[in-house]
């Protein structure tokens, strides 16, 4: 398969981003093709295509839908037809209009999520996974205040729940925050540090 056919399966939602990212470092040919390519957008700082694309995180919502439309555009540049599979886009546009401030969904949870709801009408998908973000992102007494993106651990796919967070800052020169959770199935501590 050549590298133009991997770049269209995942544009068309033919293979999974998973799959996309796995070709990415095993496909010499994609490799080749997508470093030829250096004629970015001014928000990609990598300096060439190949680059950009392997630093992404292929469990963000919003680096899926990123990658997918500029490889669709890049596809539409070199007159290559094909269509694009919009099911990334509506993932993060109900992730976006659903989610509260305090959490980035992960796209396992959507993908898990949409598997179980996916003959609701837009409107009822929105409202059930607000239900949904209720139920599973428990907190103890009030959600955490990120310093950074938003990092949410999961065990098992399942949430942990929020327990509260620390100042840090006197453990380094940045201002830093400890965020502590409990694993409720493995009856275990998980904590996330941030600093900025």
């Amino acid at each position: 398969m050549s590298g133009v056919d991997i770049i269209k399966q995942f544009v068309e939602g033919r293979i999974s981003p998973r799959a996309f990212e796995q070709c990415l470092h095993t496909d010499a040919a994609l490799q080749v093709l997508l470093e030829g390519e250096r004629n970015l957008p001014a928000y990609v700082a990598e300096p060439d295509l190949y680059l950009y694309l392997i630093s992404q995180d292929y469990e963000s919502l919003a680096c899926i839908y990123n990658v997918q439309t500029l490889l669709s555009e890049r596809l539409d540049s070199q007159g290559i037809a094909h269509a694009v599979d919009d099911s990334h886009e509506r993932r993060f546009t109900l992730a976006l209009n659903a989610q509260p401030k305090w959490l980035s969904l992960p796209s396992a949870y959507i993908a898990r999520f949409m598997a179980d709801h996916d003959a609701l009408d837009p409107k009822a998908l929105q409202t059930a996974l607000k239900a949904a973000i209720t139920r599973d992102f428990r907190y103890l007494k009030a959600p955490p205040k990120w310093l950074q993106e938003p990092e949410w651990p999961l065990a098992d796919d399942v949430p942990m729940v929020f327990v509260g967070q620390l100042d840090i800052r006197g453990l380094g020169h940045d201002t830093g925050q400890a965020y502590l959770f409990f694993d409720a199935q493995q009856q275990r501590f998980h904590t996330v540090s941030q600093r900025c």
